[in-house]
């Protein structure tokens, strides 16, 4: 099994050891990690080495992979946040990198911080979901450096008021076509289980969600904790492989050289 979503202390926003993820993801009898620390660019002029130490990040991958080679199969991946006219950066700063596995999110609209940038109280719940997936659509659609699509339905875990989250169907305009185009390009979705730790009752994505990239022929699927701890690396990564059986997948997805390996399940 696999957990292809986490973060140490490479990351802004996680002081965990990268090699306390891997032992954590070793007791927890775990076949691959990946370990995909944040690069958020605001804009093309930021320097990426004040957000991710990539050469500091990949001394430590190379140390931690051959020191556990017969544990565990160590993954080098990124977890980078699309916005506009961010594209051309991602690709000069990544090109060359040798990643296995780049995930592609949405943190930000317009250079704005979807959680510190109050768009939950600045627009109506109606208008903030359409802006977000309306958002996304296009920056998947524009950047192809990533492989998979992270944490779909992010934004319902910050609503203040859960009470308050619309259901995702409502937004299948923006969805279905961002769907095809992940599917004609042979990238993926990721099952991040998170949203067991932010207060809701379901898997990014929801399931309707997930049934529409299904019968659209979406098969690429990985798998994520999105841990920032190493206590939660493979958070529910079980109970999600059940979830998957139950809606009909016989497969999930690695990723080595930006090339996709199914694993069946």
């Amino acid at each position: 099994m696999m957990d292809l979503h986490n973060h140490s202390s490479f990351s802004l926003d996680s002081k965990s050891p990268m090699e306390e993820n891997v032992k954590s993801a070793i007791e927890k009898k775990l076949d691959y990690i990946a370990i995909t620390d944040h690069l958020d660019l605001i804009s093309p002029d930021n320097d990426y080495r004040d957000i991710l130490d990539i050469d500091g990040y990949f001394k430590e991958h190379f140390k931690l992979k051959e020191k556990y080679s017969e544990k565990i199969e160590i993954l080098s991946a990124i977890e980078a946040g699309m916005d506009e006219n961010l594209s051309e950066s991602y690709e000069d700063i990544l090109e060359d990198r040798g990643y296995d596995f780049i995930i592609g999110s949405i943190h930000s609209i317009k250079g704005e911080d979807l959680i510190e940038g109050n768009f939950y109280r600045r627009y109506k719940t109606d208008d903030f979901y359409k802006l977000y997936y309306s958002h996304m659509q296009k920056m998947v659609e524009e950047n192809s450096f990533f492989n998979v699509l992270g944490h779909i339905d992010y934004i319902d875990r910050y609503f203040p008021n859960k009470e308050e989250i619309l259901p995702i169907e409502n937004y299948f305009e923006y969805i279905k076509p961002m769907f095809k185009s992940l599917i004609d390009r042979f990238k993926g979705i990721e099952i991040n289980t998170a949203s067991f730790r932010k207060g809701l009752d379901y898997y990014h994505p929801k399931t309707k969600a997930l049934q529409l990239y299904k019968s659209l022929g979406g098969e690429i699927i990985t798998l994520g904790s999105d841990g920032h701890v190493s206590e939660d690396i493979g958070f529910r990564v079980y109970d999600a492989i059940d979830m998957l059986k139950e809606e009909g997948f016989s497969k999930v997805y690695i990723f080595k050289k930006g090339k996709p390996i199914e694993i069946e399940i």
